[in-house]
């Protein structure tokens, strides 16, 4: 749970009681950061100060005394790592003179007429407001290059800026000037002549802090240096010497479930070139690359630090000439590849290995919005995590990172819940789908976004509570709520579903090999997740969806992985067989890295099938077209690769027998069949509803998968659609019920050929996980197919199971066909409840002082007032719907109080009867038509009754009912705070929300009848 704390500013009392609830509603860690609180004063409650660092601790010790884990970030608020000015390192403040703070590429341009003469002192760049009083000016060059079109606005008429809008140049006329400049002391000038044949420019390269901070901070916190190693160690020496103290890496060791957690990347660099840079990038890339970067400056230099995948990147220059376009690409891959290492080299690596010397763990959201690589950097992280506001929920691009958690057998996490505009909105139905959402897309562990104490500052602290988190972004999770009610019972059922999705290894079919440094992140223009591309059928890579709708399940990651050999392995049927296990590769990018295409040929040598696939294309940004692929590996990524070698080693790659060329995507999936790669988890028909994942628990002997109807939204309303699974192996299979835990043998299936059949009928928004036991060969009589609603096993016995009376037909696994007639007591309906709606509002107004540190801080919270209205022997409606009298609306706040503003708690009872004919084979489900997408709770004669499941909304009540006797049924339901935070004017998206049973409602009895196995 992410938890955004007041600043320093909670008291300790406030403290221990959140950290009790994070507890007490199941979840199992707290992910704290502090954000700007208006009343606060930062230089006594803001990072860094006495209180927050008190507070800090105390979390801790709290967390651990409770059972949970917790992560910290990097620095104030979540952006980036950042440190206070008031920090001296290395002998000096910590501010954007720093060399450890984050640095930036800035130039200035002078243009020049044919044949016109510079000579004099070259100019310094404009610096923007950010860094406009640091005194640092560290000089990186000077490039001269032929113009055929200017940008506008740039130049010295212009006070030697950058200019708007995309220019042209010649490439074969990019001359580094550097080696001629004469420096004296801080001045640097330069005398040259622009040739004859046209305009020509100078742009003066200049590096210095990008003065990019954050709050709230007791001081001003700086971004660290994320190209140089000097950031990290900075960081590392800040914490050893004012955080980490003796007795606090005592309670972190005691924890065990530590983590610095780094968000999403959101450096900025605000001058002319739009370029983070560092002290020893350019040497860097020379050793690395084997060339100066220097003349190609210009080339690189852009409008923007940060992708948000809306446009195609707006760079500062172009060539004139498409012959040379190749060869820029080329070199700004080899810019970004640099960038990517010293990410990981000079920012992970030596982070993650402080980290693991304290006993705790690195988590972080990699590379998106950055030119960093999207895959590479897993091998530094403990944790991948994506999240549902950057990448929408949208599965396509989960694949990019999931692959290489995978590879490298990470957790892969999801900042869950960020959805603009939408706070108080959402309910638990939603947030269920939402969660099975990222579970067939690979995640595995749920960070939910967010919750914060109700208590905050005077200030800015109003009820239901104290916001924390900008009010524009869900979610409040926490007893503010009232479906906090439901809860335990909710993240339980998340818990099941995490736990056995971390089973053993992940077992996926295609490894599909793509290099990002442009990961798509941010600017959805089909926003929310349910209305993503992926669930219009849109995928953004590899585009054809006809692998997934057979059941392939793939992943996507850069053949860079393939050369850490430290790491990756391979047998003649499997890439990393350790781990998820790829049967196939395909590429399709039309570059491919040298080195790994080497490695590549390895792979296939020992067999493994590898295919090519030309004439493709992806989206790499909302609003640009595509990107089109006409032939796959044909040309070198990196600029000093040998074209002619990569050419000669696909051309080996390509004769092997397990290899395969084809020219259109959907030639892929017959291909595949030919070579002899079939899905773990077949479909037995074309099925664009359903995902699946799979866990293979060798030690256990259990193949877990879970099955999905992700199309929540966008087929909502249609019925139930049947899918039918063939998974490769052979094992008996069984249902786990992720609201209850009970697993049952799942009473139809077949062995065919070696491979477990399985039928599964699903609504949109529901979910099955299925365990398949290796161990039981499945050789015993079983039922293969029933027309009754279920069959049920009970240790040797075979049943069937009826909610209707009727004759119904069983086929068995021997053959035989078993016609068994099956008589059920008529339903009993629900009509008429006893219904007290419980409405939750402003309470009081609560103060509460703390003094400590030599001040006294003063904390304010509302509680909430809860009135109840009674609707006796009521039929069911929405609540807006009931007619209140005006003695209960009296009871109501505000003007023109209405039941179309009340949110809270309602609670429904009712008795019934039996019917005669009940006997020892009935039983009875509780059948709810809706909930209006709220969670409940269900009682039976005072007894709980399992966890209602938010899809079916049907509960086995079989074991709480008293046969000749009058029974109680009570259902609690618990909704969401939209209808009344839209009362009270805030601004949260959508009209008022139906809450409460609607519907039918009613007792369905079902009949349990013996199946001879014969």
């Amino acid at each position: 749970m992410r938890w955004w704390l007041a600043e320093g500013l909670h008291t300790d009392v406030a403290l221990r009681k959140n950290v009790k609830q994070i507890a007490d509603l199941g979840f199992g860690a707290a992910e704290f950061l502090a954000m700007p609180e208006e009343g606060a004063d930062d230089a006594v409650y803001g990072w860094g100060s006495e209180e927050w660092t008190h507070d800090s601790r105390l979390v801790i010790e709290e967390a651990t005394a409770r059972g949970l884990g917790f992560s910290l970030t990097s620095g104030t608020h979540w952006a980036t790592a950042n440190l206070p000015d008031t920090y001296i390192w290395d002998g000096a403040k910590f501010d954007y003179d720093n060399k450890a703070a984050s640095k930036e590429l800035d130039y200035a341009t002078v243009l020049l007429d044919a044949g016109e003469r510079f000579e004099g002192a070259l100019p310094r760049a404009v610096k923007p407001s950010q860094s406009a009083h640091s005194t640092e000016n560290v000089f990186e060059g000077v490039v001269a290059a032929k113009l055929t079109r200017p940008r506008p606005g740039s130049g010295q008429d212009h006070e030697y800026r950058e200019g708007t809008g995309t220019g042209e140049l010649v490439f074969g006329s990019l001359t580094d000037l550097s080696g001629q400049v004469v420096r004296d002391g801080d001045e640097y000038s330069l005398t040259w002549t622009a040739p004859d044949d046209g305009q020509y420019a100078l742009f003066v390269y200049w590096m210095h802090g990008t003065g990019e901070t954050f709050e709230p901070s007791a001081s001003l916190n700086y971004t660290i240096n994320y190209v140089d190693r000097y950031g990290i160690d900075a960081l590392k020496d800040y914490w050893e010497a004012h955080v980490l103290t003796p007795e606090l890496k005592k309670r972190i060791r005691q924890n065990g479930r530590g983590e610095i957690y780094m968000d999403s990347l959101e450096l900025a660099s605000y001058g002319a070139a739009g370029v983070l840079w560092g002290y020893h990038f350019k040497e860097q890339f020379r050793s690395r690359r084997g060339y100066d970067v220097t003349p190609y400056l210009p080339l690189i230099s852009w409008d923007k630090t940060r992708h948000d995948s809306t446009t195609p990147p707006p760079f500062d220059y172009a060539v004139t000439q498409d012959s040379d376009a190749a060869r820029v690409q080329k070199i700004r891959n080899d810019v970004n590849q640099t960038f990517s290492e010293l990410y990981e080299e000079n920012v992970l690596k030596p982070l993650q290995e402080w980290l693991h010397g304290l006993h705790m763990t690195l988590r972080a959201e990699p590379s998106y919005g950055m030119v960093y690589e999207i895959s590479t950097p897993a091998k530094y992280l403990d944790g991948v995590e994506t999240e549902t506001f950057a990448h929408n929920g949208d599965l396509d691009v989960y694949r990019g990172m999931l692959g290489s958690a995978h590879m490298y057998g990470r957790p892969f996490s999801s900042e869950t819940g960020a959805v603009y505009g939408r706070n108080y909105y959402y309910d638990m139905d939603y947030w269920t789908r939402i969660a099975y959402l990222q579970f067939a897309g690979g995640v595995n562990r749920t960070v939910l976004h967010g919750y914060s104490a109700i208590e905050g500052s005077e200030a800015d602290t109003y009820w239901p509570g104290h916001e924390g988190m900008y009010s524009f972004f869900s979610e409040r999770f926490g007893g503010r709520q009232p479906a906090s009610l439901m809860y335990p019972e909710w993240t339980e059922m998340l818990g099941r579903n995490q736990k056995i999705l971390r089973q053993g290894k992940p077992r996926r079919d295609i490894a599909i090999l793509r290099t990002d440094n442009a990961f798509i992140s941010y600017g959805q223009p089909t926003a929310p997740a349910e209305n993503s591309y992926f669930m219009n059928d849109k995928p953004y890579f590899w585009r054809d969806l006809s692998l997934q709708h057979a059941g392939y399940t793939y992943d996507y990651f850069s053949p860079q992985l393939l050369d850490d050999k430290e790491n990756v392995t391979w047998t003649r049927g499997e890439l990393q067989p350790d781990g998820p296990g790829y049967r196939a590769v395909i590429l399709y990018q039309d570059s491919l890295e040298l080195s790994a295409a080497k490695r590549l040929l390895q792979i296939a040598k020992s067999g493994l099938p590898v295919l090519f696939v030309n004439n493709t294309s992806e989206i790499r940004s909302h609003e640009g077209p595509p990107i089109a692929y006409k032939k796959a590996a044909a040309t070198t990524r990196f600029a000093q690769d040998s074209e002619t070698e990569l050419s000669e080693v696909v051309a080996l790659t390509k004769a092997l027998p397990n290899v395969a060329e084809v020219d259109r995507q959907s030639d892929v999936l017959a291909t595949l069949q030919k070579l002899g790669v079939e899905p773990l988890v077949a479909y037995t028909k074309p099925n664009d509803k359903i995902m699946t994942i799979s866990r293979l628990d060798e030690k256990e002997n259990v193949l877990y998968t879970f099955v999905y109807s992700f199309k929540f939204e966008k087929n909502k309303g249609e019925g139930p659609s049947t899918v039918g699974l063939s998974i490769a192996a052979r094992g008996k299979p069984y249902t786990i019920d992720d609201w209850t835990g009970d697993v049952d043998p799942l009473g139809t299936y077949d062995v065919r050929d070696g491979r477990t059949c399985i039928e599964l009928s699903l609504k949109p928004g529901e979910a099955e996980l299925i365990a398949l036991d290796l161990d039981d060969r499945a050789r015993g009589v079983h039922a293969v197919t029933t027309t009754a609603d279920r069959v049920v096993e009970t240790g040797d016995r075979l049943s069937v199971l009826a909610t209707r009376s009727g004759t119904y037909t069983t086929t068995l696994s021997n053959g035989r066909t078993v016609r068994t007639q099956v008589r059920v007591p008529d339903p009993v309906p629900l009509d008429r409840w006893d219904l007290v709606v419980q409405d939750w509002n402003e309470g009081d107004r609560v103060v509460t002082t703390e003094t400590k540190f030599g001040h006294e801080t003063k904390e304010v919270y509302y509680t909430t007032k809860k009135t109840e209205l009674r609707f006796p022997d009521s039929t069911l409606m929405p609540w807006k719907d009931l007619p209140a009298t005006d003695a209960q609306l009296a009871q109501l706040a505000g003007e023109n109080p209405s039941m179309a503003h009340v949110s809270g708690v309602g609670t429904y009872e009712t008795t019934f009867r039996l019917p005669r004919d009940w006997n020892a084979h009935n039983g009875a489900y509780l059948r709810i038509g809706s909930t209006n997408g709220d969670q409940a709770r269900v009682l039976v004669n005072g007894r709980k009754a399992p966890g209602l499941d938010l899809r079916t909304l049907q509960v086995d009540i079989s074991d709480l009912l008293r046969p000749g006797k009058v029974n109680t049924i009570t259902v609690t339901v618990a909704t969401t705070l939209t209808n009344r935070m839209l009362q009270r004017g805030y601004s949260t998206s959508g009209g008022p929300q139906n809450y409460g049973m609607t519907g039918d409602v009613s007792i369905v009895p079902y009949t349990v009848t013996d199946v001879p196995r014969g």
